[in-house]
């Protein structure tokens, strides 16, 4: 399983969300996202989730994005396609992997569970996990990439018991 160093940042308070549930997420999206190799790795792997405010996502999305707007979550993967392949063949030479940083913006996040009419936590497990497919090397810059990224959200979430979250769907 894969190690998750979670940062709660004040903003969020007791939303039900915790370490139990960004587990989980993390979990799910591992297990759908043709890395399944990663349930049980040879090494220890991690990643570094921070549930922050959309102060932080905003300076971060125009640090490295080049875009002056919070967003709702940001994804910072530390391995390319060619580590990510070592990773899963088990040839990556390293006593730990850090497969990156995730950040959720508190202030989008609400707003667009508000809008969907879920709650908070079952959007941020949706963000979790979109978070953790650009980590493993997917993207929605292309159409097809976009649908692939998609269908593999929607699975991790209907494990989970969470419903499609693209029959409304939100920008990000």
């Amino acid at each position: 399983m894969i190690d998750v160093e979670l940062d709660i940042g004040v903003v969020w308070g007791n939303k039900d969300f915790g370490q139990r549930e960004v587990e989980k997420a993390v979990d799910a999206a591992v297990r759908f996202a043709t890395i399944p190799e990663l349930a049980d790795p040879v090494v220890p792997v991690s990643v570094s989730i921070k549930l922050s405010d959309n102060a932080e996502v905003h300076a971060l999305n125009k640090q490295w994005r080049d875009k002056d707007k919070p967003t709702n979550v940001l994804s910072f993967p530390m391995l390319d396609d060619e580590e990510l392949d070592a990773l899963i063949t088990s040839t990556y030479d390293a006593p730990e992997i850090m497969l990156g940083d995730i950040i959720l913006a508190y202030e989008t996040c609400a707003a667009e569970a508000a809008e969907k009419g879920i709650s908070i936590a079952h959007h941020a497990t949706h963000l979790v996990i979109h978070g953790m497919l650009h980590l493993l090397g997917h993207d929605h810059i292309e159409e097809d990439e976009a649908e692939l990224m998609e269908a593999l959200e929607v699975k991790a979430l209907a494990s989970m018991g969470l419903h499609n979250p693209y029959n409304d769907e939100i920008d990000h």
